[in-house]
């Protein structure tokens, strides 16, 4: 009676040993697919809301043509450079209440951000918000009085950032503000 009684699993592990690894892999790929399949679709949900986001975590250089194709709203300007690379470009106007808007770069996309307070907000550093993205500006120490040519002298600066996707992360710059 022994042989009677029936076990599929050793009768598989006594005689198909092969056939049993391989039956695994295959269903371990295809239980892989379907959580790959969801993922991809939670993907697609988010990006017909929104323009695809880049994957880099690392700002990118703003030039000319981005910041003619982003016309930002302010009379007065104030940026973000590291060296000769301008990281946020941002416009305000003076002695308003209505928000600061700027805009960063990671990779090829361009993302606006918003800080509120206006210019004279922006004079001392401020936070920028957007969908995505949060960036504050810390000057070392407060400004200089303005010289004969209407910019103001600043001292270093850092640009802390991070994106809902990544870590936080700084940059040590300048913040110049002016016409």
């Amino acid at each position: 009676m022994k042989d009677a009684t029936f076990c599929p699993l050793a009768t598989v592990s006594r005689f198909c040993r092969g056939a049993a690894s391989v039956l695994a892999v295959a269903a371990s790929l295809v239980l892989l697919a379907g959580c790959a399949a969801n993922d991809e679709s939670g993907d697609e949900a988010v990006s017909q809301d929104s323009p695809p986001a880049s994957t880099s975590t690392k700002l990118s250089p703003l030039d000319e043509q981005d910041i003619a194709a982003n016309p930002l709203k302010g009379e007065l300007i104030c940026a973000f450079s590291v060296g000769r690379s301008t990281l946020l470009y941002a416009a305000g106007n003076v002695a308003s209440q209505a928000d600061a808007d700027a805009i960063v770069k990671f990779a090829d996309q361009v993302m606006t951000v918003r800080a509120p307070g206006g210019f004279d907000q922006m004079l001392h550093g401020t936070t920028f918000k957007g969908e995505r993205l949060v960036a504050e500006v810390k000057l070392a120490e407060q400004p200089r009085k303005a010289d004969g040519d209407g910019a103001s002298a600043y001292p270093p600066a850092t640009l802390t950032y991070i994106r809902n996707d990544s870590a936080m992360r700084s940059v040590q710059g300048k913040w110049e503000c002016g016409p």
